[in-house]
């Protein structure tokens, strides 16, 4: 699924992000990406969503070396991947369901497939009943809902969270990483999720990847209890 291969980085100003990674990420897992501030996490992400291109190595996602990718193909990439940030970035003055909506209206989604795929992934994050609902009349945690079913409009094979649990509080954190494993147990889809919240990460073990100053340091599956 995810393969990428002796990946360092270096930004035009001198700043390196990344030292030679190698990391393989299977079809179907759920992998954290934790680490501090600086570390490399957000070059990460951005390698993988084609904002990036590495100085070395090769990043491929389905066999598609996505640093080779012309610029015309980026965005046609990019619907294999569907990202979800830590301010949810929603549309004001559109509905909840129209928010989701977006996301299939800028690929020409036939109109009875797009109404299907709405209520679908309403239902998945527990929304069914706020499709009329503006984003100002919604909760935080509500909000990261709308935000992470308009992710998963396009049927992504990736979802990566970006720190989707950074505003809100520890139960409605608790309430987002569940919908996050309906996701990878229902949709079959693979998620990456950027996170500080070593409380959800000892509380919901997976597969965690560690970075620190732009290196690989810790590599493991955790059982419960462990960071």
């Amino acid at each position: 699924m995810i393969n990428i291969k002796n990946v360092s980085k270096t930004y035009k100003n001198g700043t390196h992000a990344l030292y030679n990674i190698t990391l393989d990420i299977r079809d179907g897992e759920f992998v954290y990406i934790i680490g501090k501030t600086g570390s490399g996490k957000s070059t990460l992400i951005k390698l993988l969503n084609g904002e990036e291109i590495p100085t070395e190595g090769e990043v491929l996602v389905e066999d598609i070396n996505v640093g080779k990718l012309k610029h015309s193909k980026v965005p046609i990439y990019r619907r294999r991947i569907g990202v979800v940030f830590q301010e949810y970035r929603l549309l004001p003055k559109k509905t909840v369901f129209e928010n989701v909506a977006y996301a299939l209206e800028v690929v020409d989604a036939p109109k009875e497939e797009l109404r299907a795929r709405v209520r679908e992934v309403l239902k998945l994050v527990d929304l069914s009943d706020k499709s009329n609902a503006f984003p100002s009349e919604l909760s935080g945690g509500q909000q990261q809902r709308v935000a992470i079913a308009r992710a998963l409009a396009n049927r992504p094979k990736i979802l990566i969270a970006d720190e989707p649990t950074g505003n809100l509080d520890p139960q409605t954190s608790e309430e987002i990483m569940k919908i996050l494993e309906r996701i990878n147990t229902e949709e079959k889809t693979t998620v990456l999720m950027v996170t500080h919240d070593t409380v959800l990460v000892r509380h919901h073990p997976k597969r965690t990847v560690v970075l620190d100053s732009g290196h690989i340091v810790l590599d493991k599956n955790n059982v419960k209890g462990q960071v």
